[in-house]
């Protein structure tokens, strides 16, 4: 079966007549006619049953209709993608992303890049950051935004974005303590931090000659974030997810420390791995 066929059955459908359809074929009624013989010959069923000179379909042939113009349709939007992809305004564009990252600033993101290039479908992939790396490492996506600290060996990283990480809890644990906290502020208050910040931040405190005291490790910012609400401790979060206690008035964002956690792109390339050390 050749497309020339399936084009050829479609006309006369629409055309209802041989003679009609051929015209707007540009072509002789005696090789359109073959093409139809041919086509019903390689199904094994008559497609057409005449009616005076009038074509009308029988039921193979109105299945084999609906099929042929949803084939046409395919290779209409198949030849117009390829156009796209030479103006390289069309493609999908697959991204890995973290949660802690979704509903931010990711999303202003992907809806300014999506206004510049309509064209391009985007897939979304949500896992941690390890499953990304995995991913990103057999070509399964095209990028990943996480957050540092990573190893990024055989991968070319862009720093996206600095944020500062931000304590958040019940007033209570704030009581007298000016706005913006110093990692002394915190001693001796229960802690609540991410699994893989936990290393990150007990350094920082243990630099400033301080024990901190670690309540619970998890590795969800929602999760933290209820944790906090409870009264269980002091959550330590990045400042754009700080930002959903909004609807926790009893809530307290005091803390800016001098910590930063970058959010960060990777990608994959195919020259020599070059890693941004600085952010951009």
């Amino acid at each position: 079966m050749e497309i020339r066929q399936l084009i050829y059955f479609v006309t006369a459908v629409e055309e209802k007549t041989v003679t009609a359809a051929a015209e707007k074929l540009h072509m002789t009624q005696p090789p359109l006619t073959m093409q139809l013989h041919a086509l019903e010959e390689e199904l094994g069923c008559k497609l057409f049953r005449r009616e005076g000179r009038t074509l009308c379909l029988t039921d193979a042939g109105q299945h084999m209709y609906r099929r042929a113009t949803g084939i046409l349709a395919l290779c209409d939007d198949a030849r117009r993608e390829m156009s796209d992809y030479r103006l390289g305004t069309a493609g999908v564009l697959r991204i890995g992303v973290i949660s802690s990252v979704q509903g931010t600033l990711f999303s202003d993101w992907i809806e300014a890049y999506h206004r510049k290039v309509p064209g391009v479908r985007l897939s979304i992939f949500s896992a941690n950051t390890y499953q990304l790396l995995e991913r990103l490492r057999t070509r399964e996506i095209d990028m990943a935004i996480t957050r540092t600290p990573f190893s990024a060996t055989g991968l070319d990283v862009s720093y996206l974005h600095r944020e500062q990480i931000s304590a958040v809890g019940k007033a209570a644990f704030f009581s007298g303590t000016p706005e913006a906290l110093s990692l002394k502020d915190l001693a001796g208050v229960p802690l609540i931090i991410y699994r893989r910040w936990q290393k990150l931040i007990e350094t920082a405190f243990e630099s400033a000659g301080i024990t901190p005291d670690v309540c619970c490790v998890n590795d969800d910012a929602g999760m933290t974030l209820q944790l906090a609400r409870r009264g269980l401790g002091v959550s330590l979060l990045h400042s754009s997810a700080a930002t959903k206690v909004s609807p926790y008035p009893q809530l307290a964002r005091p803390f800016r420390a001098t910590t930063t956690v970058p959010r960060t792109l990777w990608k994959n390339t195919s020259k020599s791995p070059k890693i941004n050390s600085t952010p951009k």
